[in-house]
C-alpha cells in the first residue's frame, strides 16, 4: 500500500517463502496478522483458495512458521502455517515507528477503510478524501 510506504518508508507487507509455505501463503498470513481471522466463505471464494486453505476454510498446519507469543487459528485460515501473531496497525505505527497516538489513530483508521476484505465494506476513492486524516 502506497500510502503507508511514502508514511514510513517500508512495505505495509513483505511476504517471504519459507521451506514449507510459499510466498503468496505468507502475504496471506501477513493479511491475517494485520486484519484479523478471514471469515470462511471469503477464504474459500477464491479460484485457488484450495492451495491455501482447506474445504472448511481452516489451516490444516505443515509447520509452525511462527512460534511464540502466538495464537492458533480457527476458521478461514491457511494450510502450512498454523500460528501467527496479531499485530494491528495503530500498534504497528505506536510500537515499530514510534509515531504520536493522535497521528497513529487517523492514520491507521484512514488505511483501514481501505484495507476492508470485503469489498463492500472497503472505502470508495470518494469516501477516502472525506476522512479526517486528509484534514489532519
Amino acid at each position: 500500500m502506497k500510502a503507508f510506504e511514502l508514511a514510513t518508508g517500508d512495505y505495509l507487507f513483505d511476504p517471504q517463502s519459507g521451506a514449507t509455505f510459499s510466498r503468496e501463503e505468507d502475504h496471506i498470513a501477513h493479511i491475517i496478522e494485520l486484519l484479523g481471522p478471514l471469515p470462511s466463505q471469503f477464504a474459500l471464494s477464491g479460484r485457488n483458495s484450495k492451495r491455501y486453505f482447506n474445504s472448511k476454510g481452516n489451516f490444516v498446519s505443515l509447520c509452525d512458521h511462527f512460534c511464540s507469543g502466538l495464537f492458533s487459528l480457527s476458521p478461514g485460515h491457511l494450510r502450512h502455517i498454523s500460528k501467527l501473531k496479531p499485530w494491528g496497525l495503530f500498534e504497528i505505527l505506536l510500537d515499530k515507528y514510534e509515531w504520536p497516538r493522535e497521528e497513529a489513530l487517523q492514520f491507521s483508521s484512514f488505511l483501514l477503510t481501505m484495507l476492508e476484505l470485503l469489498p463492500e465494506k472497503r472505502a470508495t476513492a470518494a469516501q477516502c478524501l472525506t476522512h479526517p486524516w486528509i484534514a489532519f
